[in-house]
């Protein structure tokens, strides 16, 4: 665990200057040098200034949204945090899938993995003023994984995260412009995976806010030279 955080602090030091903002692996940065979270596996955390959208993911309408990533190390996750809005009831479960890409980048493709429907709590984050000047609170959503269901994903291989909150009112998942991987898709309960950037209702590319905790099992030697050939 701890050669994995200390060898990405370096490389993610080396990278980028103070004024950016870094959401890879197991460090970011907001304005200042990258801090290292134990456990943290990767990281598209919440930073109020970035949101852009939310998008509607509640069960009872059978919506999804699902985004890409890649994880440096081999990685056994037991948290997700991703950050919502509530329109009514306030979820107190959220259906997970995680699904290996076979390489064309479409979560249409891909193979799921894992499955499961977490418990979470929710903790007030933020109030974020929508594009139309409506105010919404944003709650930090924590799902913790079963221990005896821990997904175990691998190093270099990308995957999707899908989510639904499992709530019959409407809510929404946060989302930011897209910094890194492929663009966010959205099932809108017809079963098919459409990109924001082709969805008739939407047509921006994005990120969704996640956070992924977990142990880190092994550290690839052979990730160095890719994550350098990225810079």
């Amino acid at each position: 665990m701890k050669m994995c955080v200390f060898a990405l602090v370096i490389i993610v030091a080396f990278a980028f200057t103070s004024d950016d903002i870094v959401l890879n692996g197991s460090n970011y940065t907001v304005g200042g040098s990258p801090v290292s979270i134990d456990g943290l596996a990767y990281s598209q955390t919440w930073v109020l200034d970035l949101a852009t959208h939310g998008v509607s993911i509640y069960g009872a309408g059978d919506r999804w949204a699902c985004d890409d990533f890649v994880l440096v190390g081999d990685w056994e996750l037991n948290q997700i945090v991703i950050w919502m809005i509530w329109t009514g009831e306030i979820g107190t479960a959220m259906n997970v899938v995680f699904s290996e890409d076979d390489g064309s980048q479409d979560p249409n493709n891909a193979t799921t993995v894992w499955s499961e429907s977490l418990p979470a709590d929710n903790v007030f984050a933020d109030e974020w003023e929508s594009s139309s000047g409506t105010p919404y609170d944003i709650f930090e959503f924590t799902g913790t994984i079963s221990a005896d269901a821990y997904p175990a994903l691998s190093d270099g291989v990308t995957y999707w995260i899908e989510v639904q909150a499992d709530v019959v009112d409407n809510c929404f998942v946060m989302l930011l412009d897209n910094i890194t991987g492929s663009t966010v898709w959205y099932n809108d309960g017809s079963g098919i995976w459409v990109s924001t950037i082709d969805h008739p209702e939407m047509g921006w590319s994005t990120d969704l806010f996640v956070d992924l905790y977990g142990d880190c099992t092994a550290f690839e030697s052979s990730t160095w030279g890719d994550i350098k050939s990225l810079f």
